[in-house]
């Protein structure tokens, strides 16, 4: 069953300009690669991150910063173990190359069967370049309410 597309912002903030709205629609266009699955999610790196990109995610001893290498490997050996479908977005607040994003996650453990939602919100910095690439992020921090270690 394929899922359903992202296409909702619950609470968002108006959009001016065209780096502001050339963000928006690539956060919808990565959640719904997102949701395609880990293939079509790693195809789409190439296109949402820049290749010197870092994310900080959480770890045991606080926010570790990952290169995109490192983030894409982490990813590729959590699909293993999990489904994550990303829901539509509850806030957006879109600035100039900034943006601060909250949605909800549904993840099921593959061995288990067992679901829950965990709650994220992150912040993201984009750099804008040329067409045909456009607007990609440079640098990301991530948090959830709930951590895959916990479930």
């Amino acid at each position: 069953m394929a899922a359903e597309k992202v296409n909702h912002v619950k609470y968002e903030t108006s959009v001016n300009s065209e780096t502001e709205k050339a963000i928006r629609d690539r956060l919808f266009d990565g959640f719904n690669n997102w949701n395609g699955g880990y293939d079509g999610w790693l195809t789409w790196c190439n296109t949402l991150y820049e290749p010197d990109a870092h994310y900080n995610i959480p770890g045991p001893k606080g926010l570790v910063p990952l290169t995109l290498q490192q983030y894409k490997d982490a990813m590729g050996k959590l699909f293993e173990h999990y489904t994550m479908e990303l829901g539509n977005f509850e806030n957006m607040i879109i600035r100039d190359n900034w943006c601060a994003i909250r949605y909800t996650v549904t993840i099921r453990n593959i061995e288990t069967g067992k679901a829950f939602t965990q709650n994220t919100m992150e912040f993201v910095q984009f750099k804008e370049n040329p067409e045909p690439i456009g607007v990609r992020v440079v640098e990301g921090w991530a948090l959830s309410d709930v951590a895959l270690t916990d479930f």
